[in-house]
Formats: C-alpha cells, sequence, structure tokens
C-alpha cells in the first residue's frame, strides 16, 4: 500500500507595495535587535491584507539599498511591481523639468507634459517613430512621479521688512502648540570642504582652477533647545569617490547623497524628509519641522486639490479614468504623519530662521578650526598639505565632528535672536568670541606656507547656493553623462583608495590604544569604555583564527 502522503496547506501569497517594503526595511534598521520571524509577524498584524513569513522578509533586507532608494509617494503605496521605462535619459529629464515648473509654479497640463516630452526626445537624438506621445503614455509618467491634477490655491508673495512683526505672532501663534523640544529648523548650505591653491610655478599666466570641484551641499536640523541636533545631509558630486572603497558607507556619520552638481534637488530632500518623518512615528513624537521655501523643499500648501476641475482644460487616458473609477480618493503627493510642516515667507529668511540667524555660522566656525588642525597634523608629521589635499572622507568626518561641537547655547541663542518662539528668557551668554578667539590660537600655529588659509577661510564664510534652475541643454547634459560623474567624477584622482585594513594591523592597533588606555589616568578615560574596545580585540583575534583555520583545510584540500 503505497504511502499516505499529506498534502501540504497552500500559502496565499501577498503582493507587497513599494511603500511596505520600504518601511520594513526602515523598521528592522531602527529595531536591530528583532528577529525577522517577529518583523513579519508585526506587519501581518499591522497590515491584515499581508501573509508574509521569515524568508520574505530577509528577501527584502538582501535588497535593501534597492528599497531604501525609493521615493516614497502617493503611488509607491499602490506599485508592487518594477517595469523598466523604455527611454530612462527622456523620463529622467522630464522628471527633472516638471519638478522646476512646479516648484516655479506653472500650471502643468498633460498637453504641456506631451509637448515638452516631444522636444526633449528630439535633444536626446529619440525618433518621432521610436516613441508615441499618446495619453496613456503621459499617464504612466504621472503615476511613476506621484503627479496629479491640483489648483492654485493662492499667491505666494514676498514678504516686505516691514512684515516681520505680523510674521513673527503669526510663528509665535503655531509654534505655541508645541514643546520647544519638539519644534525644528532645517536649512542647507554650501561648503567648500578643501581650499584649492590659488598660485603655482610657471612661466607665464594660468588658466584659475575652478572652486566648485570641492564643493558639497549640507543640510542641517536642529530643536529649539539644543537637545536635539539630526544627522547632517551631505551632497556631493561622486556617490563612489576612491576614498570610499573598502568602505561601509552605512558606518558615515552623515546621510550622503551624490548628483553631477552636488545640488539639494526635490527628490533628495523628499526622501530626508519621509526617513525624518518614519524615526518621528517610531518615537511617537509629533514635532513642527520649519523650514525656508527653497525650490527644491516640496511645499504641498502651494497648491489643493482641484476636484471640480473641467475635462476640457485636461485631457485624460482611458487608464485614468478607470483607475479613478477604482480609486475616486487620492492621497496627498507627500503624506507626513509626524511632522507639521511651517513655511516662512520668501526673503524672511534672514530675520526668522534660526539656521541663518548664527547656527550654520557656529558651524562654519567649528570647521575652519578642524581644518586647521588638520594642516597642523600634516605640517608636523611633513606632509606637503598642497599634494595631500583632504578628501570627502575627511571633510565628511570634520563635518560630523563640527555639528556636534555646535553647542545647545548657542542653538538656543539663535532661535532667541529670530524672535518667532512663543516666550523666552535672553539670559543666555554669546560663545561666537569663544570660537574665534579658538580659531586664533590655532592661526598662530600654522605655517607660513599655509598663508592662504586667511583667504580660503573668507570664502567659507559666503552665502554659497545649494541649488540653480537648469535650462533645458543643462539637463540633457546631466541626464546623458551623470551615471558617469557621479561614479567617478572629475576630482576623484585626488581621492586616493584607503587601504584595506588587515586582520594583523587591527589586532596590533587595538592592542596599542588598550595598552594605552590602561597607562591613563585622566577621568576622560572611562574603565566603562575600555570594556568595549577589549570586546572587539577578543572579536578580531576569533576572526584570525577561524581564517587560519580556514586556509590550512584549503591547503589540506589542494594537495
Amino acid at each position: 500500500m503505497p504511502p499516505i502522503r499529506l498534502q501540504k496547506a497552500r500559502r496565499i501569497r501577498s503582493a507587497i507595495s513599494n511603500e511596505i517594503k520600504k518601511e520594513i526595511c526602515e523598521y528592522i534598521m531602527a529595531n536591530s535587535n528583532v528577529k525577522q520571524e517577529e518583523v513579519a509577524l508585526y506587519f501581518n498584524t499591522k497590515y491584515n491584507e499581508l501573509n508574509i513569513d521569515r524568508s520574505t522578509v530577509s528577501k527584502i533586507w538582501q535588497n535593501r539599498e534597492k528599497w531604501m532608494a525609493v521615493l516614497s509617494t502617493s503611488q509607491t503605496a499602490c506599485t508592487f511591481r518594477h517595469r523598466s521605462v523604455q527611454y530612462p535619459e527622456l523620463d529622467k529629464a522630464l522628471q527633472i523639468w516638471t519638478a522646476q515648473a512646479v516648484t516655479a509654479g506653472l500650471p502643468l497640463t498633460d498637453m504641456i507634459l506631451q509637448q515638452k516630452g516631444i522636444e526633449l526626445a528630439q535633444m536626446l537624438n529619440i525618433g518621432e517613430n521610436q516613441i508615441k506621445f499618446t495619453n496613456g503614455w503621459v499617464y504612466r509618467f504621472k503615476k511613476r512621479n506621484g503627479l496629479q491634477r491640483v489648483k492654485f490655491s493662492g499667491e505666494a508673495n514676498s514678504a516686505p521688512i516691514e512684515t516681520l512683526p505680523e510674521e513673527r505672532v503669526r510663528l509665535r501663534a503655531l509654534l505655541a502648540k508645541y514643546d520647544k523640544e519638539d519644534i525644528y529648523n532645517a536649512d542647507e548650505t554650501g561648503l567648500f570642504f578643501r581650499m584649492e591653491p590659488n598660485q603655482t610655478l610657471s612661466t607665464g599666466a594660468v588658466a584659475g582652477r575652478k572652486m566648485d570641484k570641492s564643493r558639497v551641499s549640507v543640510l542641517f536640523c536642529a530643536n529649539a533647545t539644543g537637545s536635539h541636533k539630526i544627522r547632517p545631509l551631505v551632497i556631493g558630486k561622486s556617490l563612489n569617490p576612491r576614498c570610499f572603497k573598502n568602505l561601509n558607507k552605512s558606518t558615515l556619520p552623515v546621510i550622503y547623497r551624490a548628483n553631477s552638481k552636488a545640488w539639494m534637488r526635490s527628490d533628495i530632500f523628499i526622501e530626508w524628509l519621509k526617513h525624518l518623518d518614519y524615526y518621528f512615528r517610531t518615537m511617537d513624537r509629533r514635532v513642527l519641522l520649519l523650514i525656508d521655501n527653497a525650490g527644491s523643499h516640496f511645499n504641498p500648501k502651494r497648491f489643493k486639490k482641484n476636484d471640480d476641475m473641467d475635462d476640457e482644460e485636461i485631457s485624460e487616458s482611458d487608464d485614468e479614468q478607470e483607475s479613478k473609477k477604482q480609486k475616486k480618493k487620492e492621497k496627498p503627493a507627500v503624506d507626513l504623519t509626524n511632522i507639521e510642516l511651517v513655511y516662512l515667507p520668501p526673503n524672511t529668511t534672514a530675520h526668522l530662521q534660526p539656521m541663518d540667524a548664527g547656527i550654520i555660522h557656529s558651524f562654519k566656525a567649528k570647521y575652519k578650526q578642524e581644518f586647521c588642525r588638520h594642516l597642523i597634523r600634516q605640517f608636523d608629521s611633513g606632509v606637503d598639505h598642497v599634494k595631500n589635499k583632504l578628501n570627502i572622507k575627511e571633510a565628511i568626518d570634520y563635518i560630523a565632528e563640527s555639528w556636534n561641537n555646535v553647542t545647545p547655547t548657542t542653538i538656543q541663542n539663535c532661535w532667541i535672536k529670530t524672535g518667532i518662539l512663543p516666550s523666552c528668557d535672553d539670559d543666555n551668554t554669546d560663545e561666537e568670541d569663544l570660537d574665534d578667539d579658538e580659531l586664533e590660537n590655532l592661526l598662530i600655529n600654522l605655517p607660513e606656507e599655509t598663508a592662504d588659509v586667511l583667504e580660503y577661510f573668507q570664502l567659507l564664510d559666503r552665502e554659497i547656493p545649494t541649488e540653480e534652475h537648469l535650462t533645458e541643454e543643462q539637463i540633457i547634459d546631466m541626464v546623458r553623462n551623470e551615471e558617469n560623474q557621479v561614479e567617478e567624477s572629475e576630482d576623484d584622482d585626488e581621492n586616493e583608495e584607503i587601504p584595506l585594513i588587515s586582520v594583523k594591523k587591527a589586532i596590533n592597533g587595538l592592542e596599542t590604544f588598550v595598552n594605552y588606555f590602561e597607562q591613563q589616568e585622566d577621568s576622560e578615560f572611562n574603565i566603562g569604555d575600555l570594556r568595549i574596545f577589549r570586546k572587539y580585540l577578543r572579536v578580531i583575534r576569533v576572526r584570525e583564527i577561524n581564517a587560519k583555520k580556514q586556509s590550512t583545510l584549503d591547503g589540506f584540500f589542494d594537495r
């Protein structure tokens, strides 16, 4: 009699949207100690329609870089598959142009998108017979980029200086709903992170060097008490510079992004905003975020829904009409659950924005100090600072250290200076003079060969733009060359690879440091911290033993 085979219960497969996949990755990153079985159970409970197990969570986590890069919009919640577009360069170019048009307040229709698509296709040498700009094509482009029909909610007028008192009253009323710990401000600044030499030996005149090769854009964010400073967002020109080779980028003390111009763009800002919103959601906190009206800052209050728009205004595809039948109510393009965005009126940031009131200035003063110490270390070690320039990895470390050294007192003073807090006592001391005194002491110790550092510091104090409006030709040029420029930028030759550290070198270095630590009687050396270094010394020794065992077995079987 043949054995009776029990049929396994057929498991029902669940469709998982891109938004949920990204949320799973974010949840694991925020809760590193949670097992993948528990992650699956958590999301099955949160979303009744889900039925996933540990293996599904594992597969999603293996592709975390892909899912974390997904831009959260109204469409990612209902997107389950990725279909590559036929002409990605055209899609990217139209996406950039559309983002600029939206931030500039240009009324967009399907007909305008079709016409602009035709023009950009011609500039990219895509023939008319290769692509048809039908209503369906426009609908799919809008769906990929989270575009939907809206109408203008009013004019965005610049606020004159005379209205500043009224603006302060308005902001105080808004901020009064929150505790000071839950009121944040974010803003970008441009930074020339290293000094370019302005003199050289030559038999004649030499063309000047472009300074923008060594610039980055940095986004800072902090609350009104200075008790919480968000990790900086740094935007460079190269996604994988040579100094990042052999480096785990997740260990960087900043969030790092890159594009060929090192500009802040709306897609980068929205991604950062969504990550911040998720962070506060996991902390069960509702906060207010104050930002300016820069073009790259997504401002949903510029527009509002237009459910009564005439069909003659915008031609709709059959696909879009069918989609409306299935889903009448659309979500907003960027859905923030735990952040209330408050936008400053144009031309008022110098008076009302805390970051511009001295926080960024304090950061740059700290960065100057770190740069001086870098030059002094090079000089003491006999290293030529002209031939051995600061690379982006070193600059990132100094940016993070400088931001950490901006004190809560300085941040509080800058919020007080703007006059937008509901109630505050101006009894803190100004620390700018202390920064300047420390910088002067460092400058005294610099060698004479670095006299041009003062000119570099004057350049640092200038207001450096972090975004620009691109022409059609610039958009096409950027789209065509962005992949090569981002992967290996022009200044990448000056960034040497960081050599891979061997296990033996790591052990020797840790042993030396532990011995040094044990000899110190200074209170700054906490004995509790010594246990951490001893722990990793044990970990690396075990790794060395395992490597020797493996090499011995391989040699045995190779005989």
